[in-house]
């Protein structure tokens, strides 16, 4: 038996070391705790069975805030409880509904953080999400399957990303979008969209990838993000592909090491081969995965340009590791500076994020209808393209006065080019159906 009391056994100024802080976040596969520190103490991590708990010990150390604030429901703790004991150790106490694997570390402070201790609890069998798509790449009835899209809302958990002036976190207005973005490709004909975060955690950079390419087969990755500056006058969209070597810029640069600290903010530890990840860059160029990136960056730029200033009027490229996949066409798109008030306001609101939203997908659209992958819908589409005339829009054209030229409904030109608005842009080519 523990002998534990319930409740918390608030301590005095004598203690060391104290908890003053206790965060939790929900993931798909492991919820985690993490426990603010005002110095490093040593811990020990144990489990017991009948009923099922996993137990923490903290050496010297005194519980400084409350517990009662957490949301645990949705997972498999029932209750936490803690303890001072004898020899002025704390103990926590997680009372489970079933066994849960632990794993817990120590985090060095940061800018954002100081010392900090996390104690992850795994699944022992994970959750199994339904999804409205058979994402494995079935042929349909017609011979052709939906390109599958990855969109990636970065950060997430522990790690809020940049903050803004009126206390917008990246996190949440990525994710927004992303979700945004999704709503948008579940309604568009020959894709498949798939979230990699659909809610407040951190998933480190690899594993982002990894559920791309293992778990969801994409044929694209697209990472959302919305960065911040020193300056506040900094603005602007931009896009971002892997580098094979340095970066165009001195912000692509700033805003790459940026991304790739998030483990570290987020609570993981990873370390990487260089020899490892030149290898994959030799492969990325050998199978055009980088020029193809490239390409669909320039599409999206486009559209974003349409909707929002950009920062820059080209494609960017810098070392941000969550795009180093040799599989899969993928990039980084920068919704714009959090930092910059006028931005952060206009990234706060659901209209904006929708056009954002629009502008990837519009873009997105452009590129695999410009370059089809074997076996898709936009692959057949192409192959079928005979059957239309081709119209490119000139100044003053409207989709009313293109379709009474060519005799056909709006409706028909709507669905042939998959146009939601009534916004066309000049010199883009439209399919006009025949007969």
């Amino acid at each position: 038996m523990l002998g534990l009391g319930f409740g918390l056994g608030l301590g005095n100024s004598v203690w060391a070391a104290s908890v003053e802080g206790v965060r939790l976040w929900k993931a798909p596969d492991h919820t985690r705790f993490v426990f603010d520190l005002n110095v490093a103490t040593p811990h020990h991590v144990f489990m017991l069975d009948n009923p099922h708990r996993v137990v923490v010990d903290l050496e010297k150390t005194t519980m400084q805030t409350l517990l009662g604030h957490l949301d645990y429901s949705d997972t498999f703790v029932s209750q936490i409880r803690s303890a001072k004991q004898k020899n002025g150790n704390l103990r926590v106490v997680f009372d489970l509904t079933q066994a849960l694997k632990p794993k817990s570390f120590s985090l060095s402070p940061n800018d954002q953080y100081g010392h900090r201790l996390v104690i992850d609890l795994y699944n022992n069998a994970p959750k199994v999400v339904k999804t409205e798509t058979n994402i494995a790449k079935v042929k349909s009835n017609n011979e052709f399957r939906n390109v599958i899209v990855a969109i990636d809302a970065g950060h997430g958990g522990e790690d809020p990303g940049a903050i803004g002036k009126k206390g917008s976190k990246e996190k949440d207005i990525v994710l927004a979008i992303a979700r945004q973005l999704e709503r948008l490709m579940k309604k568009e004909k020959g894709i498949t969209p798939v979230l990699i975060r659909d809610g407040d955690y951190y998933l480190k950079l690899d594993k982002r990838r990894q559920l791309a390419r293992e778990k969801y087969n994409a044929d694209m990755f697209i990472s959302i993000h919305a960065d911040a500056f020193k300056d506040q006058r900094a603005h602007g969209a931009s896009v971002f592909t892997l580098s094979r070597s340095g970066a165009t810029s001195g912000m692509a640069r700033y805003l790459a090491e940026k991304a790739n600290q998030s483990d570290i903010v987020g609570g993981v530890i990873t370390e990487e081969e260089n020899e490892l990840m030149r290898r994959v860059l030799v492969d990325l160029a050998m199978e055009g995965v980088l020029e193809h990136s490239f390409y669909l960056g320039k599409h999206i730029l486009e559209e974003l340009g349409d909707v929002s200033a950009l920062h820059k009027k080209r494609v960017e490229q810098a070392g941000f590791r969550v795009l180093k996949s040799p599989e899969m066409v993928s990039l980084l798109v920068e919704t714009g500076f959090i930092s910059n008030p006028k931005e952060e306001k206009l990234l706060r609101t659901k209209a904006y994020q929708k056009k954002l939203a629009r502008a990837v997908l519009s873009g997105t659209r452009e590129y695999f209808t410009r370059y089809p992958l074997p076996g898709t819908y936009y692959a057949w589409k192409k192959q079928h393209s005979g059957q239309f005339a081709r119209h490119t829009i000139k100044k003053g054209d409207t989709l009313s006065t293109i379709a009474n030229y060519y005799h056909v409904p709006v409706k028909h030109l709507r669905e042939v080019n998959q146009i939601e608005t009534d916004v066309i842009r000049v010199g883009k080519v439209l399919l006009i159906p025949q007969g």
